[in-house]
């Protein structure tokens, strides 16, 4: 027999299940009510219901329905937040969750096999924007950067400089395709503060899409040398150099273990 903890919330005395509150979260993952009902494998008139149920328990809106989607209020990222650090805090064990890109995955992997292949780790591979928002729900432990600009937007969280890195910028004209990982903003920020136009066609997670003919981007130099990539940079390196940032909410013994070896390691 298997016994773990549920997570349960009251609003104004009044229980929110489970259910409704999973709701919620997949509205702000999604940003659209049709997609997190597909997500949740319900209908969207369903999905309606269970919000409009706990709008009348928070008694207050808790999102927001525009053209564009759906998105929380104040008072709806509140709930999730404190459901997810609840759901965080119900996991049984005592695991330290790390959260990266794949731009640091190589650095994590090396570093989690040295200290301990077995130990209390688990790591979860995305970028910037879903681990931030995890980390922020309290569902992450410790948070490596591409971009350090995140680091900025908690006052409560400590963060260290693990590692520099610079990203390559690969011109082919004014047409530009935007990759998910890495710190794009500072690419394009350097577009900008010099004065030349440029057209974003899209953003991609896959590198072959990236490497299309005729259609200009920004890599790290660290990713690119992993993959065997020989790429001329338009941009001179100290242009584009920017840190690698760990980000962490509490310095226990495992978190201060794992940021002192990844200082040791290079990308």
């Amino acid at each position: 027999m298997q016994i773990e903890p549920s997570v349960s919330l009251m609003i104004g005395g009044k229980k929110i299940t489970t259910r409704q509150l999973e709701v919620l979260v997949a509205v702000y993952e999604e940003g659209s009510q049709n997609r997190a009902a597909r997500r949740l494998g319900i209908a969207t008139p369903v999905l309606h219901r269970y919000l409009t149920q706990l709008e009348e328990k928070a008694g207050a809106p808790l999102t927001i329905t525009s053209k564009r989607g759906t998105r929380l209020t104040r008072e709806g990222r509140a709930v999730v937040r404190e459901f997810m650090a609840l759901k965080g805090r119900a996991r049984s064990g005592e695991s330290v969750r790390v959260g990266c890109s794949i731009i640091t995955e190589d650095l994590l992997l090396n570093v989690l096999s040295k200290i301990d292949a077995m130990g209390p780790y688990d790591l979860i591979i995305s970028d910037d924007e879903r681990n931030i928002k995890d980390f922020r729900a309290g569902l992450m432990d410790v948070v490596i950067l591409d971009d350090p600009i995140y680091a900025f937007e908690f006052e409560d969280a400590k963060w260290e400089e693990i590692a520099e890195d610079y990203l390559l910028h690969i011109k082919r004209g004014e047409k530009y395709m935007r990759f998910r990982y890495g710190a794009q903003r500072i690419g394009f920020l350097h577009l900008e503060s010099v004065g030349k136009e440029y057209e974003i066609l899209g953003t991609v997670r896959s590198l072959p899409l990236l490497l299309r003919p005729k259609v200009s981007f920004f890599l790290n130099q660290s990713y690119a040398a992993k993959k065997g990539l020989e790429l001329k940079t338009f941009t001179h390196p100290q242009l584009l150099m920017h840190k690698i940032i760990a980000m962490y909410s509490d310095e226990s013994r495992e978190v201060e273990r794992l940021i002192n070896e990844m200082r040791r390691k290079r990308l």
